[in-house]
């Protein structure tokens, strides 16, 4: 247990996680699952600099502790398996960390870390945790690529459930893809490079519940044209039938979304925009929360909210324009839009809805 007395309070949790022995490292899982470099982190939790990626004016953090000394790769002991906290960090108008907000969580886990009670440690703390009212449960597909990208950074081996999405993804038609865990298509994902020859050949074959899912979790893969192509034709087979899926389409965008092919990305959003897809809540709400670099092109930023505006209620309108209005890059284009006095009328009266919610000018 770390000792208070010889030394000052930490004044960061960075900080108090060092004091009790804990390597640390800081993931954002708001629109993907992504690392964050220690710089950023500690301007962050200083105040003196935004969350990089905020989403629904929260920082959502996955944080990774480790013991010191401890040898990563052995896995040995208990007491060397990583602790994984998730926290929803609420933020202020310019995206930055409210201190109070900081302060107040501080103050618990100290409580809980030097407090003289009796007692399991971990207990005081998890107690504090659970308390804090920060806590938040990930959606399935980024718990499963934090612990896969989790795995890779403390150098460990992928999840048990690997080999059978390997085995998959080498011939889809030799394993039941029933028996798939979402852990091992996100192990599969986080591994894309190295599989990328079997996964070009094989994704046209994919069953569509495992390619929905993988596509969930390739969101957090700066996927090559390689991979994009597939995963655009399996979305475009799907809309051309005569029942299209549109929660496959969803799934494909999301996959696309942080792809370096960003013209086949932004050509297919068009094509979806335009069609019959464009009506979807769904796959407009993948758009408006994952495609953030294609909204600064003002020919697919118009098309996405003349869409949304024109086949959604204003409920949903007004969730993801306040999201985005949060972020600088898009923020310019999308007002420019909105206030060109030769807006599709459906975009005037969304936006005019938004901006007096009471009907009062």
């Amino acid at each position: 247990m770390p000792n208070s007395s010889s030394n000052p309070l930490p004044t960061s949790l960075s900080e108090l996680i060092a004091a009790a022995d804990f390597n640390l490292r800081w993931f954002d899982m708001g629109r993907r699952v992504r690392l964050i470099g220690k710089k950023t982190v500690e301007d962050f939790e200083a105040g003196i600099a935004p969350w990089p990626y905020p989403y629904l004016r929260q920082a959502w953090c996955g944080l990774l502790l480790w013991p010191k000394g401890n040898n990563a790769e052995s896995g040995q002991e208990d007491a060397g398996a990583p602790v994984v906290w998730f926290l929803r960090l609420p933020l202020d108008e310019q995206g930055k960390l409210l201190l109070p907000v900081r302060d107040r969580f501080l103050k618990q886990l100290q409580q809980a870390l030097y407090s003289n009670q009796a007692g399991d440690l971990h207990k005081n703390l998890q107690r504090s945790l659970d308390d804090s009212g920060l806590m938040f449960a990930p959606p399935a597909e980024k718990r499963a690529v934090f612990h896969a990208k989790s795995a890779r950074l403390l150098g460990r081996e992928a999840s048990d459930h690997f080999p059978a999405a390997r085995a998959y993804a080498k011939e889809p038609a030799s394993f039941p893809w029933e028996q798939l865990a979402l852990q091992g298509l996100a192990d599969l994902a986080v591994r894309w490079e190295e599989e990328k020859v079997q996964l070009v050949k094989t994704l046209p074959r994919f069953a569509t519940p495992a390619l929905t899912s993988l596509c969930q979790c390739l969101e957090s893969e700066a996927i090559d044209h390689q991979i994009a192509e597939p995963l655009i034709q399996r979305a475009e087979q799907s809309l051309a039938s005569d029942t299209p899926d549109f929660t496959l389409v969803t799934a494909v965008v999301r996959g696309l979304s942080h792809s370096v092919a960003s013209g086949m990305r932004q050509q297919f959003l068009l094509r979806l925009l335009l069609g019959d897809a464009g009506a979807h809540g769904d796959v407009l709400a993948a758009v408006g929360s994952r495609c953030i670099d294609d909204l600064q092109q003002p020919e697919l930023a118009s098309a996405w909210l003349e869409r949304l505006s024109s086949s959604q209620p204003q409920q949903t309108f007004n969730l993801l324009l306040t999201d985005l209005l949060f972020l600088p890059p898009v923020r310019n284009v999308l007002l420019g839009i909105l206030r060109n006095p030769e807006r599709p009328e459906s975009v005037a009266r969304a936006f005019g809805a938004f901006l007096h919610p009471s009907g009062q000018h």
